[in-house]
């Protein structure tokens, strides 16, 4: 994506993902103005993205089932806010929405992208960026053959701006350009492929749906040992890259954080006799 460009504003129908700002801001990026955390949920909600409320500075759901509490419902959120007016904000991406999380501490980079279209973009508190994308099918949890580069799908939740990084630093929109389809070249790096279904013998009970359901029911105190649970079972059955991703992907939803869900599923791989 190159920085230099133009951006061209989007239309009201253009948009249909891209959340307006709070009625009384009037930039890409209020996040130092008088617009609180509360006026972005609501926001967000608006323009039909569910939210949830994550804790102060961090990425953890404060709420009791985590990502699925997440809701459209003004007045829940405001009861959320009313508790918490420094909750940050966490929101699902909506069906067909595919969001690059371009995590620079794995090694994650634009560049490593290719050539980009403009699309609706936040930079992270953690240096990286959130491009979001519109793509069907199914997704990995991690474009294919790039490192640092995971998959966010309506399956989970994303920080979204004016949040705060464990860091301190804020996650920001950097444009308000409308989602646009994933480029061609990185839709079959992102796409599980057509036939790469779960082996015969897993088939049933045994299979990885139940492995994904035992993490995505986890509650506190349980969910990092959940974890190392399915994934140890996944790499005993067979290690199939569309249950570690779901995994994975259920982990995160639950609210652990992304390297707290790689430690575990690394120390799996390395219990189950794989090099990690």
């Amino acid at each position: 994506m190159d920085s230099t460009e133009t951006p061209t504003r989007a239309t009201d129908s253009d948009r249909r993902s891209t959340p307006v700002q709070p009625q009384h801001s009037n930039t890409t990026d209020s996040t130092e103005g008088t617009d609180t955390f509360l006026d972005h949920a609501i926001a967000y909600a608006r323009a039909k993205f569910r939210v949830l409320p994550l804790l102060p500075g961090q990425k953890v759901p404060a709420t009791r089932h985590g990502k699925d509490d997440a809701t459209t419902d003004l007045d829940v959120i405001r009861t959320w806010w009313a508790r918490n007016s420094q909750y940050n904000i966490g929101i699902r991406p909506n069906p067909g929405d595919v969001v690059l999380d371009i995590d620079v501490r794995n090694g994650g980079t634009l560049e490593s992208l290719g050539v980009l279209p403009s699309t609706w973009t936040a930079a992270t508190g953690g240096g990286g960026y959130h491009l979001w994308f519109r793509c069907s099918g199914r997704m990995r949890g991690k474009l294919d053959g790039l490192p640092g580069i995971d998959i966010k799908t309506e399956t989970g939740y994303l920080v979204a701006p004016p949040s705060i990084h464990p860091s301190g630093a804020r996650y920001r929109w950097i444009n308000d350009e409308p989602i646009v389809p994933m480029p061609g070249h990185l839709r079959g790096l992102a796409r599980i492929p057509v036939g790469n279904t779960l082996p015969r013998r897993t088939v049933g009970r045994t299979s990885g749906d139940p492995l994904i359901r035992s993490v995505e029911n986890a509650v506190p105190g349980q969910r990092n040992h959940l974890l190392f649970w399915a994934a140890c079972r996944a790499h005993h059955e067979g290690g199939h890259p569309a249950v570690l991703d779901g995994i994975r992907t259920a982990a995160i939803g639950i609210g652990l954080t992304e390297r707290e869900v790689d430690a575990t599923m690394r120390s799996a791989a390395r219990k189950s006799g794989l090099s990690a």
